[in-house]
Parts: C-alpha cells; structure tokens; sequence
C-alpha cells in the first residue's frame, strides 16, 4: 500500500514538473518569435529611413507584400492617440511626440505590427515608430 502510494505521488509529480516544463518552453518559443519578429521590422525599417525614401516609394514597397495595408491616417492627436490605444505594444507618448515634430505621418498594417512611419515637408521618410498587440 504504501508502495503504490508512494508510487502515484512520484508519478503525480513527475507529470507536474513535464507539463510545466512543456509551458515554460512555449512561452519562451512564442516570446523568441515575437521579438525576432518585431527586430526584423525594426531592422527594416531603419535601413528605410537611412535611404529617405519618398511617401510614395516607401508605400510602394510595403504595400508590394502580401497582408500588408494601409490604415486610415489620423487626422488629429485624438484619432492617432485612439489608434495607439488598440495596440498596447506601442509608445504612444513617442508616437505622439513624432507626430508632432513630422509634417505627415502614414499608418501601415504590416500583419502583427503596425508601422507609424513620419515624412519632412518635401514628403521623404524621417522616422518611424512600431507598435503591436
């Protein structure tokens, strides 16, 4: 008796520590696909920024990809600040203050992450911001 209790405590036991090893490397599975995702818009994005590219070429080439979008441009401090909010990942102080030093901002939907991309007054990309749920 005591055998077979002992048996189905190490058991039990066992069967804790698998499945939370089991969790544990899926949160860090999904967390490592995230941030490598989120590096390589980043990445690409400030590889954009150095080349200047236009308002137009910059659209051009991320609308080129397959579920990439563009969203509605805010057309206050308010709407943008609402557009933020649906993405909790995102700065929006930072957000907000590029707004107010750019003359244009453009939105992109680029699947997971949402592109706030900011243009100077001859409409060539300055700066930009990334933000996710």
């Amino acid at each position: 008796m005591a055998d077979t209790r002992k048996t189905v405590i190490v058991m039990a036991g066992s069967v804790a520590v698998t499945g939370a090893i089991v969790v544990l490397v899926f949160s860090l599975a999904g967390w490592a696909y995230r941030h490598r995702e989120i590096t390589m818009h980043d990445r690409r994005l400030r590889t954009a920024v150095e080349a200047h590219p236009t308002i137009a070429q910059i659209s051009q080439g991320i609308l080129a990809e397959a579920g990439n979008r563009a969203l509605p441009t805010p057309s206050s401090e308010e709407e943008l600040r609402r557009l933020v909010a649906e993405y909790p990942r995102g700065e929006a102080e930072q957000i907000l203050a590029k707004r107010r030093r750019w003359r244009d901002v453009r939105v992109f939907d680029a699947r997971a992450v949402v592109y706030f991309l900011y243009f100077d007054e001859t409409g060539t990309l300055q700066d930009y911001e990334l933000a996710s749920r």
